[in-house]
């Protein structure tokens, strides 16, 4: 993530803007086409059936776990001890600045779409507190999805990066499932949130490790962008 560049590698800005107009543009059709809200919303229901016992449990404590103040406080706890263990405080906050900015600018997409959350009454399981900001994308879904994205960007070169990888999948795939079965999201929220996460986080990074990192240093050297 942070070293003098060797090469000039792919850019990957054409396909971040890219991702940023398809969610956007996603977006605007949902929330103004009915029939494809009422395929979504079928998709909420067949998972909320599984809402029940152990798997509600999940979903509830999904929700709980990455909601905005929890997942600002794990995002400090993570920066914190990439620091402690690594000693390089540029290290840290090229991590916090890639979580940062990705899951806070997805919030300017949900305040532009404005979808509203499925209909409570249509399904049977509910969590005891039904957010009520607009559903599209889900704030919950962008951090997660950025989170496993830092951590693969973090240990890029080492032996073990094939098992994050493998991690953030899981993870990405059990909150997936949370948020659409606990009835708050749509599958569509989801999936565009995954993009918007696999789109903007590199491009966050290679502008932050192009413009900014260089700045911190005595003499002027390039950082390598994203893979």
């Amino acid at each position: 993530m942070l070293r003098p560049t060797s090469g000039r590698r792919p850019d990957t800005t054409a396909f971040s803007i890219t991702a940023i107009v398809v969610v956007v543009a996603f977006g605007f059709v949902l929330s103004k086409t009915h029939g494809v809200v009422h395929l979504d919303l079928q998709g909420v229901k067949a998972l909320n059936r599984l809402h029940t016992g152990a798997l509600g449990t999940l979903g509830a404590t999904v929700y709980k776990v990455f909601s905005p103040a929890e997942a600002i406080i794990l995002t400090v706890v993570i920066v914190a001890v990439i620091w402690a263990v690594s000693r390089n405080l540029r290290l840290a906050a090229t991590f916090a600045v890639t979580v940062a900015v990705t899951w806070l600018s997805s919030d300017i997409v949900k305040l532009l779409v404005h979808r509203a959350r499925p209909d409570r009454s249509a399904f049977a399981h509910h969590i005891t507190e039904h957010p009520t900001d607009p559903s599209f994308p889900s704030g919950h879904m962008v951090f997660v999805a950025t989170l496993a994205m830092a951590f693969v960007f973090l240990t890029r070169d080492k032996p073990y990066r094939g098992w994050v990888v493998a991690a953030g999948i899981v993870a990405v795939l059990v909150v997936a499932f949370s948020l659409i079965s606990d009835g708050v999201h749509y599958p569509s929220d989801v999936t565009a949130s995954v993009v918007w996460s696999v789109g903007v986080a590199p491009l966050v990074l290679g502008l932050w490790n192009r413009y900014v990192l260089p700045l911190t240093y005595r003499t002027p050297s390039s950082v390598e962008a994203p893979a």
